[in-house]
């Protein structure tokens, strides 16, 4: 360090020129510190997201799969509606509108869709256990239920995979007028 002082000494028109580049080299560590935490809050919220469209994946994935082995009872379709509010209240928390991405296929997007297609699940499930309550079900329940949660499954999974949805279409025979 002594020689590249003595050095920079001796060659005076050179010492100006070093000092901008430490100032530049200044500058930039300034930079960098200042702005890596807001880049890794960025990164973090970006996973937390990912995180919750996994779990409401999971919770309607999960109901799915083990309905196939039993009979629906009040009680259980009950407990599913409540395991997917527990995450539907767990995505309306999360501060969405901090996200960087809000375009069409966006991150942000597909929570607000899953958050309106897990509601729908809810309560149909909760209707479907007030209109078993006191009876027993079917195995044509059974299958209408699952049939109605796998299309919905369905749905989310093609949205988190990033393949185009396509809205649905009215019937064209239907009349929104029936008169």
């Amino acid at each position: 360090m002594q020689t590249l002082i003595v050095w920079l000494e001796g060659h005076d028109k050179l010492a100006g020129w070093a000092q901008f580049f430490g100032a530049m080299l200044a500058l930039v560590a300034t930079y960098f510190t200042a702005f890596v935490p807001i880049w890794h809050r960025k990164h973090q919220l970006n996973n937390a997201a990912k995180r919750l469209l996994s779990h409401g994946f999971e919770v309607v994935e999960s109901y799915h799969r083990t309905s196939a082995f039993f009979l629906p009872f009040p009680i259980s379709l009950k407990a599913a509606a409540r395991s997917i509010s527990a995450v539907v209240d767990e995505i309306n928390r999360f501060p969405v509108f901090e996200l960087d991405d809000q375009g069409e296929r966006s991150t942000a997007r597909h929570l607000f869709a899953l958050v309106a297609t897990l509601d729908l699940i809810r309560m149909a499930l909760e209707n479907f256990a007030n209109d078993l309550e006191g009876k027993q079900a079917s195995e044509d329940d059974r299958d209408f239920i699952r049939d109605f949660v796998g299309q919905h499954l369905e749905f989310i999974q093609k949205m988190l995979a990033g393949e185009e949805l396509k809205r649905p279409e009215w019937p064209p025979e239907a009349s929104l007028n029936p008169s």
